[in-house]
């Protein structure tokens, strides 16, 4: 649930160039998610569909983490430095 006073949105101006890219909320902070192999190995051993969806996990993973990249990098000049300010609307 989305509290009323948290952007929804975040512009990013890029330092070097100063083109303006809009980021949506989930991508704008930077956050460490772990996985937890505890769950999946707490025996000592894997069945098929442990690894399965440790497998699924670790893709979901991935795929969250290059979206986060692109947005990441100015589109215009791939610069990793900018300033960045909410959207209010």
């Amino acid at each position: 649930m989305r509290l009323p006073w948290q952007a929804r949105e975040y512009e990013r101006t890029c330092a070097s160039c100063g083109w303006s890219w809009r980021v949506p909320r989930s991508f704008a902070r930077r956050r460490v998610q772990s996985i937890s192999g505890l769950s999946v190995t707490s025996h000592g051993y894997q069945k098929a569909a442990d690894r399965a969806e440790l497998q699924a996990e670790v893709q979901s993973s991935m795929a969250l983490g290059e979206q986060a990249e692109a947005f990441r990098t100015c589109p215009k000049c791939g610069s990793e430095r900018y300033s960045q300010h909410t959207v209010r609307s």
